[in-house]
């Protein structure tokens, strides 16, 4: 038989619960197989729980008087939907409540968020140093190269002129020609100027590695192949391996540790919520 949810006065519908429960398996399914019978049965419980969730934080932002407007939603819901061929507001496979609540509970969360942690403190330096000492294997940092790179694509081409066409961009480097004017027009993997940032080894493949790894700061190297193509590459920075220094993660550690500061607050005031909370079934 359908059951509504009575929160502190205010219904959660049964065609609501069916709802969520719907697209919690969706979400589920899209990540993994098909749910088994056994894991279906506990969706309905599962939507009924975030449901009585959100609605205590919708209580408890309308009490607090930390709602969002309706204009404030609608402009997060435009960036949370797909656009379609590039055509803002057009939008295909979405349903507009859906992105609707999803706006509303993202602005919601932030606020309640900021206004539970308004108390908090961030954390000392002795507890960040204390942080570093006691998980040195969480700051282990392989060997990495910052690296940029123009390619010319060997499929569909004559090996010989590809190779001797990237002999000519690399003497123009070598001339004093801009690096990004090059990737622009002169490299098949032109995004971001051809700065491919930091990477370890077995990121890129086998033949890119023996050479960037090898290779002496700021010299572009001479003309190498590898499965891909024809590449010439120009290193910025090589760091060893190693344990990174305190101050390199310093700023991370900080803000995990305040983070961590409020999930135990925002706990503790769902608890809080939920322990206040009077929750009837309705058949």
């Amino acid at each position: 038989m359908p059951e509504s949810i009575l929160v502190n006065g205010e219904e959660i519908g049964e065609a609501e619960i069916r709802a969520q429960a719907a697209a919690i398996r969706q979400e589920l399914e899209s990540r993994g197989p098909e749910l088994g019978l056994e894991q279906r049965m506990r969706l309905r419980n599962l939507a009924v729980s975030q449901l009585t969730e959100r609605l205590l934080l919708h209580q408890e932002c309308r009490r607090l008087k930390l709602l969002p407007t309706e204009a404030e939603i609608a402009e997060l819901a435009t960036t949370l939907a797909p656009r379609v061929d590039g055509v803002v507001g057009c939008r295909a496979g979405t349903d507009a409540t859906v992105v609707s609540r999803e706006a509303e509970r993202r602005l919601m969360l932030d606020r309640i968020i900021a206004h539970w942690s308004r108390n908090l403190r961030p954390p000392k330096s002795t507890e960040v140093r204390d942080f570093y000492r006691s998980h040195p294997e969480q700051f282990y940092r392989p060997e990495t190269v910052h690296a940029s790179h123009l390619v010319r694509n060997f499929e569909g081409r004559d090996r010989a002129s590809v190779l001797q066409e990237m002999e000519s961009v690399r003497h123009r480097l070598l001339e004093g020609q801009d690096f990004a004017v090059l990737a622009a027009t002169c490299s098949d993997c032109p995004e971001n100027s051809g700065d491919l940032g930091f990477f370890a080894r077995g990121v890129m493949v086998e033949e890119f590695d023996d050479v960037v790894f090898a290779a002496p700061l700021h010299e572009v190297t001479p003309v190498f192949e590898t499965r891909f193509g024809a590449h010439v590459a120009v290193v910025h920075e090589h760091l060893p391996e190693g344990l990174m220094e305190l101050n390199e993660v310093g700023g991370r550690i900080a803000e995990a540790l305040y983070r961590g500061k409020q999930d135990q607050e925002v706990g503790r005031q769902l608890e809080a919520l939920r322990r206040k909370a009077v929750v009837q079934v309705i058949p």
